[in-house]
């Protein structure tokens, strides 16, 4: 599945937010903290079993981007405040973080 890349992407910093708009209809906020702890990169993922080894329990509470570039047309990366930068999140995963974030708060209101 193609995921085509967001219009704007904001690390707003006030209330540490990564903010990707798709559309003026279609915007998700995700958390910095978040991010860091869902990094993919094999230094957080075990790349031979799939066994995250990085959690956003440790992420700093107080993470946030240092500096954010394109990577082509299916990813951002993010160089975050505790010096980890190996990390691509591609537009398929940010979607699918913010399904399951999704699916959370949908289940907290039941």
């Amino acid at each position: 599945m193609t995921v085509s890349p967001p219009e704007n992407i904001t690390a707003r910093l006030s209330d540490q937010m990564l903010v990707c708009s798709w559309s003026e209809e279609d915007r998700f906020e995700f958390p910095f903290r978040v991010l860091r702890g869902l990094c993919p990169c094999a230094n957080c993922v075990n790349e031979f079993t799939g066994e995250r080894t990085f959690f956003v329990d440790d992420a700093p509470e107080d993470i946030q981007p240092g500096k954010m570039e394109l990577v082509g047309n299916y990813a951002v990366k993010i160089y975050w405040s505790d010096g980890h930068s190996t990390g691509l999140y591609t537009w398929k995963y940010l979607r699918s973080i913010q399904v399951e974030m999704d699916r959370q708060a949908e289940q907290q209101q039941h």
